[in-house]
């Protein structure tokens, strides 16, 4: 079953690799230098139709996962080897979100308010990552609260990135950026939804499997601090991913009393 579930991982971010490059090629061949403009691009295209069918596969094998809700502790094991992966995601988070906090100093307006919330709940969000990691391996009760700033960080994140864009008549040079960061909204707001409830397998697995491709591809866009965050988003659904298990966990008899002998 790890076997299985590394493979997965493994395809995850090889096709995640595979849209970064096209992106990166499209980024330097597929926009006229002097206008701007967006111009046909095969990687542009080659990235549209690889991201259509990647999507396509994911609503195809969506009827094979769990639609159960079952609480947190049932559904995801403790990190072990996982730890240092759920580890490095964190520092990234808490990275990008310094140094994008410090952008938006240098911003005005909204586009600057959005970096700095962004970054400081980013930051925030790795720090409470590794909290939640630590509760989950003493084996104590997990709560919402470690995951609430992730929820928040996600939002910020989508308006950091459209805001500075909103007015570029350009579609083709920030829809992935903005996609990808929805999608990792949406996929810390479903993996917290387990922690209500609310979630299950079948919600979670399809929208984090696309957000760690999406996120990886959206690497060659941006500065450093926001390549560092999506980074650290991809590495963390990734590590929770691997930790879901396909069936929850049955839940823990308690032990009966042991009767009294009879006098």
């Amino acid at each position: 079953m790890k076997h299985t579930l590394l493979l997965r991982a493994g395809r995850l971010w090889c096709a995640g690799l595979v849209l970064f490059l096209l992106r990166l090629v499209q980024n330097m061949t597929g926009f006229d230098p002097e206008t701007g403009l967006s111009l046909p691009s095969l990687p542009g295209t080659a990235l549209v139709v690889c991201l259509a069918l990647l999507v396509v596969w994911e609503l195809l094998r969506i009827r094979k996962l769990d639609k159960t809700k079952a609480p947190f502790s049932r559904r995801f094991a403790a990190p072990d080897k996982e730890t240092v992966f759920l580890a490095a995601g964190s520092l990234l988070l808490v990275a990008g979100g310094l140094l994008m906090a410090m952008s938006g100093f240098g911003s005005g307006g909204g586009e600057g308010v959005a970096a700095i919330a962004a970054g400081v709940t980013g930051a925030v969000s790795g720090g409470c990552i590794l909290m939640l990691g630590k509760q989950m391996r003493d084996g104590g009760e997990v709560t919402v609260g470690p995951l609430l700033p992730a929820m928040f960080f996600g939002v910020f994140l989508v308006l950091a990135i459209y805001l500075p864009a909103a007015d570029d008549p350009v579609l083709a040079r920030y829809w992935l950026p903005v996609l990808s960061s929805a999608m990792a909204a949406y996929a810390f707001s479903q993996l917290a939804g387990f922690l209500r409830g609310e979630s299950s397998p079948r919600g979670f697995t399809p929208v984090a499997n696309l957000a760690v491709i999406l996120c990886l591809a959206s690497l060659a866009d941006g500065g450093l601090g926001q390549a560092l965050l999506l980074g650290g988003c991809a590495l963390v659904l990734t590590v929770f991913l691997l930790l879901q298990r396909d069936t929850p966990q049955a839940p823990a008899q308690k032990p009966e009393p042991a009767e009294e002998p009879e006098v």
